[in-house]
């Protein structure tokens, strides 16, 4: 999907009522969440090690795909916290928070420094334990943004009051944390690295 597209999106959708921005967000992380599976599921281990430039950085697919399953690792421990009523959940607006499943903790100060851990532990794994991970996190992180009796329109509501910059520039000023954290997960899986996933044109 076109950043543009993305962020027409997202306007029109935050200047809607609660429950059916919720509704609406729903519909629209199902279409994402679909079409990022198929072709995460579809990709064969020659088209993941295929090496993917993006200025000064080189990755390639299979360590784009896991870049983007740690983010939603991240995303899922932010849900996590509103599910247990935090209103200022993780991952909104710091690195601080991010937990290895052994219960480590490795010390991130900025996106940066997360990105090139994640690229230089994704690089010593297969291309079938990446994309595993990142078929599982997407399926989870669409149940609990995406049912009503989970992370709910109130519960998004009852975060703190924040904004959101989007990929083109685009500021969506007047929403809370958890609807920046949902805007955050669509918008990597569908726009940021879409072009490397064989995406671009539609969700």
């Amino acid at each position: 999907m076109k950043a543009e597209q993305f962020s027409a999106q997202m306007v029109e959708i935050m200047a809607l009522p609660a429950e059916e921005r919720h509704e609406r967000m729903a519909a629209l992380h199902t279409s994402i969440v679909t079409a990022y599976r198929a072709a995460v599921a579809a990709l064969t281990e020659a088209q993941a090690m295929r090496l993917m430039s993006n200025g000064a950085e080189t990755r390639t697919v299979a360590q784009v795909v896991g870049h983007i399953a740690e983010w939603e690792r991240f995303a899922i421990l932010g849900a996590g916290d509103m599910l247990a009523g935090l209103t200022h959940p993780r991952m909104v607006t710091s690195i601080a928070g991010y937990y290895e499943p052994d219960g480590q903790a490795p010390v991130l100060d900025t996106i940066d420094a997360f990105n090139a851990y994640q690229a230089a532990k994704h690089a010593a794994w297969p291309w079938t334990r990446i994309q595993a991970l990142a078929l599982d996190t997407a399926t989870t992180v669409h149940a609990l943004f995406t049912e009503p009796r989970l992370l709910s329109a109130a519960r998004l509501e009852a975060t703190e009051p924040f904004r959101k910059r989007l990929e083109d520039g685009t500021r969506i000023r007047n929403i809370t944390m958890g609807w920046n954290l949902w805007m955050t997960v669509l918008e990597h899986e569908a726009v940021e690295h879409a072009e490397a996933l064989g995406m671009v044109g539609g969700a």
